[in-house]
């Protein structure tokens, strides 16, 4: 269909877009982005009076569980590189929630999903003395630590988190999946219930194969694994543990990009000067940028979207996009750049490398540049150590923090000695580039507000807990592309929508 509407010449695949670019002569204004093509020697400057941003959210900003021989397994999906914040907070659209990130426990090693095993099997999860810990009197003990969130009849997945650091803190570790519990327990359903044994078979071929089918529906990864380990999930429990983490705005995330939402009556009409403390602003979905939009995993402060949730929200888009365009008939976009300045900074790692690599007998060690995968193990070293990754259980403070600020600075500095030797390196770089502008912006959101609002994602050492006296509220930062500084604040939560109590 889009190829029948646009023509085939105007739809421009394998391209990766690395910058957006505001308008030389309307402040504010989204007027085009640049990039280049992963197949092909060229750079594609494009001018357009609107642009949405969706690129996912943000993978492999902090060291993996995973490495060596395992090096490259996620969660979510590896070639999210951050870029939907980057690109966005680069030209000055205000981010929000970027404190929010996402450990989700999975199985280990594979980082199989446990929704179906939790779900449709009515698995529970076990410590190493075989104790289902979640539903007992020390977690419930644990859990008034944060009130009113440790009451929700559903326990809210960071504290489930909580629980399952605290038993591995404690030594009562490994964490099972008594997936061997669970199918057990459905035989005995049916045996109860007076199943003949032929049908009990039967049923129990179907359990068999439901459990494999789900794996590798969603992760071969993972059913490769347990092949591999002699594991039959239907005999014994399988490890679960918490990932490395993750940036993301449409699971069980809600970082992200300040957006208006849509001009009708239900949306407080908030009266501030500023885009960043409204609610609402004329276009649906977009940022506080003129003419720039976002879904997705771009939109913050509106998590548990998934796949459909984002499918709509880019619908949305599509059709807000269209009425601005008409709405903005006369504009005429036009950028500070020369196409020649952008195209020299887009492959300046190409050049770099070209020029140096006759320096040295190997060419990833060269005096004069260094190569994007060492540079990403050196974003996860200090991401992992001072950042709260799972080297430290999620644990930081204001000092590990500032530290870590000051090694992305060095990291940034070094950037710009990145060499490619290729159009993947070329791609590899790029993506650094956003790595980091992605994660300085997270370590900035967790400094600033002073309280571990996800414990069980990321604690604060000083402000261990949650404080919804000073602390129930957005925070927002913003970066100025003119002084090139970033400010962060504070942003009314306002409830649209009211539970009693609300949680």
């Amino acid at each position: 269909p889009a190829a029948t509407a646009l023509g085939a010449d105007n739809i421009l695949e394998r391209v990766f877009i690395v910058k957006l670019f505001l308008d030389k002569n309307k402040p504010n204004q989204i007027a085009g982005a640049a990039g280049f093509s992963t197949r092909e020697n060229k750079v594609y400057v494009i001018r357009c009076k609107t642009a949405v941003v969706a690129c996912g959210g943000a993978v492999n900003i902090f060291r993996p569980r995973s490495t060596g021989e395992g090096k490259g397994r996620a969660w979510y999906p590896i070639w999210n590189a951050g870029s939907t914040y980057t690109l966005a907070a680069q030209v000055g659209a205000t981010l929000t929630m970027m404190e929010n990130r996402f450990t989700p426990s999975r199985f280990k090693d594979g980082y199989g999903p446990v929704g179906a095993w939790f779900l449709l099997f009515k698995a529970k999860v076990s410590n190493g003395l075989g104790e289902f810990y979640a539903g007992g009197d020390a977690a419930k003990e644990e859990l008034e630590k944060f009130m009113p969130y440790g009451a929700s009849p559903v326990t809210p997945t960071c504290l489930r988190n909580h629980l399952m650091i605290k038993e591995l803190k404690e030594g009562r570790g490994p964490i099972y999946m008594a997936t061997d519990v669970a199918l057990n327990a459905f035989l005995d359903e049916r045996r109860e219930a007076g199943m003949d044994e032929k049908s009990l078979k039967k049923f129990w071929k179907h359990l068999e194969s439901e459990a494999w089918e789900d794996f590798l529906d969603m992760s071969v990864g993972q059913a490769g694994l347990w092949a591999g380990m002699n594991v039959e999930p239907e005999k014994v429990g399988s490890e679960i543990m918490p990932t490395e983490p993750y940036m993301l705005g449409s699971h069980s995330g809600c970082c992200g990009i300040w957006c208006s939402g849509p001009d009708e009556d239900w949306v407080p009409d908030v009266q501030h000067e500023s885009r960043s403390h409204k609610y609402k602003w004329g276009y649906n979905r977009m940022t506080t940028v003129d003419g720039l939009f976002t879904a997705g995993d771009g939109v913050g402060a509106s998590g548990h979207k998934f796949s459909s949730g984002s499918h709509a929200e880019g619908r949305i888009v599509a059709k807000q996009m269209v009425k601005y365009c008409r709405d903005n008939a006369d504009f005429v976009p036009e950028l500070k750049v020369s196409a020649q300045e952008i195209a020299d900074e887009i492959y300046a790692p190409v050049r770099r490398y070209h020029e140096f690599v006759g320096l040295s007998t190997a060419a990833d060690v060269n005096p004069n540049y260094c190569k994007p995968a060492g540079l990403m193990m050196r974003l996860m070293k200090a991401t992992d150590e001072y950042g709260g990754g799972v080297a430290t259980y999620y644990m930081t403070s204001g000092k590990l923090l500032n530290i870590c600020l000051d090694l992305l600075q060095l990291l940034r500095e070094d950037a710009e000695k990145m060499a490619a030797g290729d159009l993947h390196e070329l791609l590899r770089c790029w993506e650094n580039y956003h790595r980091i502008w992605c994660v300085e912006s997270h370590i900035r959101h967790i400094e600033y507000r002073k309280e571990s609002r996800y414990p069980g994602f990321y604690y604060l050492s000083a402000y261990p807990t949650c404080d919804d006296e000073n602390w129930k509220c957005f925070v927002n930062s913003t970066y100025n592309p003119e002084s090139q500084e970033w400010s962060c604040e504070k942003v009314e939560c306002l409830n649209i929508f009211s539970t009693d109590p609300w949680l």
